[in-house]
């Protein structure tokens, strides 16, 4: 793998302090904005990565078992004999997260009249057919999946 340079890696570095001392009135849409940050910045360079931790399966990963995934049937591809799936990696979870986010499939999640969470959602196909991720984050939780993605980029 390419080696992080030193802009993503002190992205990384300020946005993991930016998530553990941010104690302002927006802290979902500030932890939004920070896992945002972090899953498309380096996204790109996982491609070259040989480090296992990306491409090991979700439920293998005990860190992540908090993990609200509601549904994760990661399409790589339709063809005339049916649908092709990824192995449900963590390398795909976020390539999936990166692209509910970046496409605006995500849904307030309110409590009370509270925002108390987001539901990501990633669909394969235009038109919001064929959904291969639906995954809901409390904030707290957003955070936690946050600040281990940082961790593993900077383990990189």
């Amino acid at each position: 793998m390419t080696e992080i340079n030193e802009f993503e890696r002190e992205f990384v570095i300020r946005t993991q302090a930016l998530l553990r001392a941010y104690n302002g009135e927006y802290k979902l849409s500030h932890a939004i904005n920070c896992m945002l940050g972090l899953i498309i910045l380096p996204n790109e360079m996982l491609e070259y990565s040989h480090n296992e931790i990306w491409n090991k399966p979700i439920a293998d990963i005990e860190q992540l078992n908090y993990l609200r995934l509601r549904f994760f049937e990661p399409i790589r591809r339709k063809t005339k004999d049916g649908i092709e799936c990824y192995r449900k990696t963590f390398r795909i979870l976020l390539k999936k997260v990166r692209n509910g986010i970046a496409h605006q499939n995500i849904s307030p999640v309110n409590a009370n009249g509270l925002f108390t969470g987001v539901l990501i959602r990633n669909y394969y196909s235009a038109g919001k057919r064929d959904m291969d991720l639906e995954i809901e984050f409390d904030r707290r939780e957003l955070e936690s999946f946050a600040l281990f993605v940082a961790e593993k980029y900077l383990e990189e």
